[in-house]
């Protein structure tokens, strides 16, 4: 191999590693200091149609769907499943914002 050669190869292992670098996992500190914050975090409760209720920390809602999130598992729940006045009353009690997107459009 030549030095041109070499040094390209040189170049490209560093590449590789800058890339696996910014796909390494968190460290321990850190994640530790990411759950404190979500743990500081009230949660939202849902309350589902047959009365049962649910704390969620991370959630989304996509269309029709609640998507929750969390560090074992991924739960979809469709919004038809949840008795949306009373899981927005019982947050509002709490004093947790929980709304659905397009819920004051037009207002």
């Amino acid at each position: 191999m030549n030095q041109q050669s070499l040094d390209e190869q040189r170049m490209r292992q560093q590449n590789d590693q800058d890339v696996y670098a910014g796909s390494a996992p968190v460290p321990p500190r850190q994640r530790s200091e990411h759950s404190e914050l979500n743990e500081a975090a009230p949660a939202t409760v849902l309350v589902f149609r047959d009365e049962h209720k649910q704390e969620v920390k991370n959630y989304a809602i996509v269309g029709q769907m609640l998507w929750v999130f969390d560090l074992q598992h991924t739960q979809k729940i469709p919004l038809s499943d949840i008795d949306l006045p009373a899981t927005t009353k019982a947050n509002d009690a709490r004093g947790v914002d929980f709304q659905l997107p397009g819920a004051h459009e037009g207002q």
